[in-house]
């Protein structure tokens, strides 16, 4: 049995590990950040930028949830006039069980593939981009790029959840060589765990014990992070969904 740790959103450990299962780990998961709602500022923001024809843009379930908790049943009423685009069928699910059925959803689920849906029809256009503080500059630049009206929209935000007792295991699985993979969900949480690492071992022995390790990312913006850290990846799926992640980990690991 292959031996997959991770990191994510305190509040998503519990459904990623039951997912890691299902398909045949033995998954162990550390809480990298917690999820903050977003500042009362830009969600007036978001309410001012929906103008009608715009371009209305959840990147990720969370951000959903988040408008969800602000506006309550109001939600569905502040989309009314605009086109409601997706990142991936997780976040389209979402949307979909507020009575939001989303007009597109990329080929790819990554913010290239919301790129190349959307270059196209961005030219001199609102595009409002739903996301956390922390997104990635692939799709706020690739849209700028296009001509977009763009205003990013920071419904929550990610805060360094510190150690705790399930990322000590994970630090001692991997100095132990116990971990056969160790996959990332984002650049900051990326960020954040090598971070942790350097601290507990120090600089050279963190290093040397996470490179005996095999190494997955998301996508492709956490994919460069982790290379800009010295830490090229092994696996990184087509689709950037957890889902993608875990299924690609499964085909280019031989089962223990």
């Amino acid at each position: 049995m292959t031996t997959l740790g991770f990191t994510r959103p305190s509040k998503r450990i519990k459904e990623s590990i039951e997912q890691a299962t299902k398909l045949g780990f033995e998954a162990m998961g550390a809480p990298s950040m917690d999820i903050l709602p977003g500042e009362d500022s830009e969600f007036v923001r978001l309410e001012e930028s929906l103008v009608p024809g715009c371009i209305a843009v959840f990147c990720s379930v969370t951000a959903v949830e988040e408008c969800r908790t602000r506006f309550g049943d109001g939600l569905k009423t502040k989309m009314e006039g605009c086109k409601v685009v997706s990142i991936g069928p997780a976040t389209t699910r979402k949307l979909e069980a507020e009575g939001i059925s989303p007009e597109a959803v990329p080929e790819e689920y990554s913010s290239g593939g919301l790129v190349r849906l959307l270059g196209p029809e961005a030219s001199g256009r609102r595009v409002v981009l739903i996301r956390s503080d922390s997104g990635s500059d692939v799709l706020s630049d690739g849209l700028r790029d296009a001509g977009a009206d763009l205003v990013d929209i920071a419904s929550y935000r990610l805060k360094d959840a510190g150690m705790s007792i399930a990322l000590l295991h994970l630090l001692t699985m991997i100095k132990q060589g116990r971990l056969d993979v160790m996959a990332f969900t984002s650049p900051k949480s990326a960020s954040i765990f090598i971070s942790q690492v350097e601290d507990h071992f120090g600089k050279e022995a963190g290093a040397a014990y996470l490179h005996k390790v095999k190494i997955a990312a998301i996508g492709g913006p956490t994919s460069e992070r982790l290379t800009e850290l010295g830490f090229e990846p092994d696996i990184v799926p087509e689709n950037a969904t957890f889902q993608d992640m875990l299924e690609a980990i499964r085909e280019a690991v031989p089962q223990n």
